[in-house]
């Protein structure tokens, strides 16, 4: 049986807000204090149909603009851009995924949350904070759901239709038929730098 069609829409609809660090350079000062930024949390929906050919949603939360800085004097090579920028895909556009990295870790946190759909470049969707006061996450623009990534992943495979296998091989399926899509609403990108919160120790 083909897969059933599933649009993640990373909304612009902000519902809160997150406190974020640099990435990839922690701004780490001499006494191990982290700068902390305030961006805001916007909507993601997980649509598509059900087993009988409803329409069905779930809704889920996550950062989609980051405080990015890569600090020239002691560069990432992963990563081209050099300095600070505001990190993030802010304009509209529908994308076909063609990659699930289904062994992804996140790189700046630990998280228990496996696996990345690949938007763009390094432009991931992935595990994030599993909560808002979880604070201290970064990253270079990916969009990092809150809460338990499993139950995201499992909402995807459940409106995919496909079944009898594990849920990193049923999103594996959907990205092989192209059947999983990404659609991102323009939003006005925020100026985080000017957004600094406080500084913190540890989390």
């Amino acid at each position: 049986m083909a897969a059933r069609q599933v649009v993640i829409v990373v909304t612009n609809t902000i519902v809160g807000q997150y406190e974020a660090r640099s990435y990839p350079d922690e701004q780490k000062d001499a006494s191990g204090y982290y700068n902390l930024y305030k961006v805001p949390i916007y909507r993601i929906l997980v649509t598509g149909k059900d087993d009988t050919g409803n329409s069905v949603s779930g809704e889920y939360r996550a950062p989609r603009f980051m405080p990015y800085y890569n600090n020239p004097k002691r560069p990432s090579l992963h990563y081209k851009t050099l300095g600070w920028i505001n990190c993030g895909l802010s304009s509209t556009q529908r994308v076909v995924i063609s990659r699930y990295r289904r062994d992804y870790q996140v790189q700046n946190r630990y998280s228990p949350g496996i696996g990345a759909i690949v938007v763009h470049d390094t432009f991931y969707i992935h595990a994030g904070p599993a909560t808002p006061s979880d604070v201290g996450f970064g990253s270079a623009g990916c969009i990092e759901i809150i809460g338990n990534f499993d139950v995201f992943k499992d909402a995807i495979v459940r409106m995919s239709g496909i079944v009898g296998v594990s849920r990193d091989d049923a999103i594996t399926q959907l990205v092989k038929e192209r059947k999983l899509i990404v659609e991102i609403e323009q939003a006005r990108v925020p100026d985080i730098k000017s957004l600094y919160s406080r500084k913190i120790k540890d989390w």
